[in-house]
């Protein structure tokens, strides 16, 4: 993560959007203006809400994919033969597995906690500033789901050895789970992929209960992505 400009593009990719988000925002009626020509363009007074919600949007897309790809070019270590193979006959699985999964979590998290107070000192700067109560669970809600998500690359890494493939199925995992809660109402509070809304709506004074459920599924989620991930890559032969 630091010898490599890993790190560069994984803060890069959140806290350029915790920036962009607010100033958006706060000036998108002149930002229309300036791109409609002749067209008059009203814009809804700019809020809080709005702002937060545009940084979640864009770090929930853009940030989350980086996200995927570098924890998969770390988890998915049987890409390379060579390189599996040396690091096999000197550690076991859970030795190699967990402190890759404990890295780019962390990494991921920090990057997204500093993009959120980044986009919370522009909003309360330029616009209102937003709930800070609402604002630290949220930030906390989406520290389980990027650990989540990285549990996850770490199980697609168990299935194939190829680094966009398992970037793939995380991917595709990732935007099956909130289609599996509108098609199944009473199985949306449970999902982990809630937590990505948590922030926007807490930062507008939402309550926290709603994210229990999904915080509890995704906190034993990871252990057990973990499991499975330690016994498809130990019966794997390289």
């Amino acid at each position: 993560m630091f010898r490599t400009p890993r790190w560069v593009g994984l803060g890069a990719a959140y806290v350029v959007f915790g920036l962009l988000g607010p100033l958006v925002t706060r000036y998108q009626e002149a930002l229309f203006r300036s791109v409609g020509g002749e067209i008059r363009i009203e814009a809804p007074p700019p809020t809080a809400t709005q702002a937060i919600a545009s940084f979640v949007g864009n770090a929930s897309q853009i940030g989350l994919i980086v996200t995927v790809f570098i924890a998969a070019g770390s988890l998915v270590f049987d890409a390379q033969p060579e390189w599996a193979a040396f690091l096999r006959t000197r550690a076991p699985i859970p030795r190699l597995l967990i402190p890759k999964v404990t890295v780019n979590s962390v990494a991921s998290i920090v990057s997204f906690a500093l993009a959120a107070v980044v986009a919370w000192v522009a909003t309360a700067a330029l616009i209102d500033p937003p709930s800070a109560a609402g604002m630290l669970v949220g930030i906390a809600c989406w520290a389980l789901f990027l650990g989540f998500a990285v549990a996850l690359v770490a199980l697609s890494a168990g299935i194939v050895r190829s680094v966009i493939g398992a970037a793939g199925i995380t991917v595709a995992a990732l935007l099956l789970l909130p289609l599996v809660g509108e098609v199944l109402p009473a199985v949306k509070p449970w999902l982990p992929s809630t937590l990505v809304g948590a922030l926007s709506e807490l930062a507008d004074g939402g309550g926290t209960t709603a994210y229990l459920r999904a915080a509890v599924v995704a906190v034993l989620a990871v252990p057990a992505c973990l499991a499975i991930s330690g016994r498809l890559l130990a019966r794997r032969e390289i």
